[in-house]
């Protein structure tokens, strides 16, 4: 069908000129038509360049092909390459190579052996593993298993419930929150919120406008499970531009915010750095007096 388009509009554009030399048509029309059968000739031929770098799509079960998405319905193989559509997965499927798509919506199980460049929104729900990187121009959002090889770096906010690990940074420009059990072995980095519930380690750094770790919020739980391990340990700096607000925690090196609040069970074993205000609930652990600097101090 696209080589008969582009067979189509070159005729017509032959025809044009024709009817332009023998003066049946002005010089004005000649122009506007001339541009619009270019643009639609480009048009349909960057479609072609398209579907020559899309991948193969192997399926058991049923596939709808649009032109705005991929949906797949069963069992799905796919190999490397350019989709530019949505790829919208509903039961299995295995990515063999690098991928780059718009939106990636998921359910079910889903294993990548490449990396994911996602031009739209990423949302799965079940099981999703890739061994590569994951980039993606907006939201991300993960409820079940997750797991990255490489790093995650996204223009939207991450939201990722129940287990969530990733073996480089994850860096999420919105904000990012996470629930249930994490492993990130690399640093959490937002312009905006970083909030994590539950139980979770990071490696490295914690680099954010605002920190929240939920922890044990209640009275009652942060007495009960007071002789417990902490729920969260970060081994390496906290770095907070606005407030941090943390509770059953861990942090090996040294914490720095505006407004610092440390809840129970929390232990730090850097030194606690500050702005204008600090709060320490009973239980906290410093090892290190604390120390008031200024705003531009806020780095590592």
């Amino acid at each position: 069908m696209t080589q008969n388009e582009i067979q189509m509009y070159k005729e017509l554009l032959e025809l044009l000129e024709k009817r332009y030399d023998n003066g049946e048509i002005d010089k004005e029309s000649y122009k506007e038509l001339k541009e619009r059968y270019k643009e639609k000739l480009e048009g349909v031929r960057e479609e072609l360049r398209s579907l020559k770098d899309a991948p193969e799509i192997k399926v058991s079960g049923e596939k709808t092909l649009t032109k705005d998405s991929v949906t797949v319905s069963g069992s799905a193989r796919i190999s490397g390459g350019k989709v530019m559509r949505d790829i919208r997965i509903s039961g299995s499927c295995r990515i063999n190579g690098d991928v780059e798509c718009k939106a990636l919506k998921c359910s079910g199980a889903v294993k990548t052996y490449g990396n994911i460049i996602a031009h739209g929104e990423i949302k799965c729900s079940g099981s999703f593993k890739s061994e590569g990187y994951l980039h993606g121009d907006n939201n991300a959002t993960f409820s079940g298993a997750a797991k990255i090889g490489g790093e995650l770096v996204i223009q939207g906010k991450l939201s990722a419930s129940g287990s969530y690990k990733v073996d480089g940074n994850t860096q999420a420009k919105q904000g990012v929150a996470i629930s249930g059990t994490s492993q990130i072995y690399g640093s959490i980095l937002s312009q905006n919120t970083v909030k994590i519930g539950g139980k979770s380690n990071v490696e490295k750094d914690i680099i954010c406008e605002n920190l929240i770790i939920e922890g044990r919020r209640t009275v009652f739980e942060s007495w009960f499970f007071r002789k417990l391990k902490k729920l969260v340990h970060v081994y390496g700096n906290i770095v907070a531009q606005n407030e941090i607000d943390i509770q059953d925690v861990v942090v090996e090196k040294d914490i720095k915010g505006r407004s610092v609040k440390l809840g129970p069970n929390t232990l730090v074993l850097g030194t606690v750095y500050y702005v204008e205000d600090l709060f320490l609930s009973e239980g906290v652990k410093l090892e290190n007096e604390s120390v008031k600097i200024e705003q531009a101090d806020l780095k590592l």
